[in-house]
């Protein structure tokens, strides 16, 4: 927990509970415990302030603005506390093709899952069944949770009533206050949705997932829809979900559009997701014909595209730049330069990194780009380098400065890959 995070008007932050922990800590618990196990009622400290950060200068609407929830560190405890003790059990709840926020599973298993069925896609030429993958674009995702629609999922999944209680108690007996100009406006109750940034709120996404899951998997049980191949002798996969990103595969035609447009429509009905179409795309296989993409599109009311990268969210060499271009102009002193080519310049990349290969005149480029920032003495001018960056990149015991090696880097990321499919043998990927 954050020490000095920002926290509700009034209450002491996480620092003041870790500094004297020794002095409050067992009359905290003891509370905490008395709340959880459903003695006592929570609502007292479940109230909250809203504070709106501008997302662009001189915001002119409520869409321009970032809601910001604080809230008190007591609640946090308790929530951390459920979210501790959920974490562990969701591996045998969720369904495999959602690879966020569980044990045992990376985000980077379903990119590298997505884009092999991409691939396979994009080579397909012979046949008369043409595929489709529909990536989706949920609106405003966790706000439109049906707290009714994630009660019933546990209770159907077999969790504990008092444990489905305990957490309805931290998601529904809240309320919130709006601060405009310092003061806190008049209180009101929310009827749906998770807050983001609470330790609960991810877990109980998942669940709610779970309702989208469970009727692609009775479809397929059913034989209404067929799942797409990554090989011959590999599982259907009929969907891929990324916490709150979805990309489902099915036949191109008629009848698969029409299977997905209504189980999506079933879905939005029980958990108050919605789909925004116009945000959403869809990519087809090489042998599908234009007749079946241009109905298939009139159906979902989805746009087309056939390009992969977009649906897997890569980071490109503009986005790089445009970082480097952004900081070039601040007066950063060497020690400043460090820290910000070891935090933001090289983790830009770790995510492409650790799903594929990158082309070693790329790794190059990249720490071409990077050399240029270290050496340069203001924006725009050109610096000399005293020194090759492969010096740079060796340990600071031997004289370097720590730096990654691009190349060394993706290989190594690439073996921990190699290592999860051997260790972790039944995962969908494997």
């Amino acid at each position: 927990m954050g020490a000095t995070k920002a926290l509700v008007e009034g209450g002491f932050p996480a620092l003041f509970f870790q500094k004297y922990w020794h002095i409050i800590g067992e009359e905290v618990s003891s509370f905490c415990l008395q709340h959880l196990n459903g003695g006592m009622e929570v609502s007292s400290i479940n109230n909250m302030h809203i504070v709106l950060i501008p997302k662009k200068a001189n915001p002119t609407n409520l869409s321009q603005f970032r809601p910001i929830s604080l809230c008190n560190v007591i609640n946090k405890i308790m929530a951390k506390t459920i979210a501790n003790h959920f974490r562990k059990v969701l591996e045998q709840c969720i369904d495999g093709a959602q690879s966020a926020f569980v044990l045992g599973r990376l985000i980077s298993d379903n990119v590298l899952l997505a884009y092999e069925i991409l691939h396979t896609l994009k080579r397909k030429k012979l046949g008369k069944k043409g595929w489709m993958a529909v990536k989706l674009d949920m609106s405003k995702a966790y706000d439109r949770v049906e707290w009714s629609f994630v009660q019933e999922i546990m209770r159907k999944m077999g969790f504990d009533p008092n444990w489905i209680n305990s957490i309805m108690n931290c998601i529904a007996a809240v309320s919130y206050s709006v601060v405009l100009n310092g003061h806190a406006g008049d209180i009101f109750h929310p009827s749906r949705g998770l807050r983001q940034g609470d330790p609960l709120s991810p877990f109980l996404f998942l669940i709610c997932g779970e309702g989208l899951s469970s009727l692609m998997r009775q479809s397929i049980q059913e034989g209404h829809l067929k799942g797409v191949k990554a090989s011959r002798r590999g599982p259907q996969i009929s969907h891929l979900l990324f916490a709150d990103d979805c990309i489902l595969f099915g036949e191109a035609n008629e009848r698969g559009a029409g299977l997905i447009k209504k189980i999506l429509y079933e879905y939005g009905n029980c958990s108050g997701q919605q789909v925004n179409f116009e945000k959403s795309t869809v990519l087809f296989s090489s042998n599908t014909r234009e007749e079946e993409k241009r109905l298939v599109t009139q159906i979902l009311g989805v746009r087309f595209s056939n390009d992969p990268k977009r649906y897997l969210g890569l980071p490109n060499m503009d986005r790089f730049k445009q970082r480097i271009d952004n900081w070039s102009i601040r007066h950063l002193s060497q020690g400043g330069k460090e820290v910000f080519i070891k935090a933001v310049l090289q983790a830009i990349s770790i995510y492409a990194m650790a799903c594929f290969l990158l082309p070693k005149t790329l790794c190059v480029e990249l720490e071409s780009l990077i050399a240029k920032f270290w050496w340069q003495n203001g924006h725009g001018k050109r610096g000399i380098h005293l020194c090759a960056w492969k010096d740079l990149c060796t340990t600071k015991e031997y004289s370097g400065l720590g730096f990654r090696s691009f190349d060394q880097f993706n290989v190594a990321l690439l073996a921990k890959q190699g290592w999860r499919l051997i260790y972790y043998p039944n995962s969908l990927l494997a």
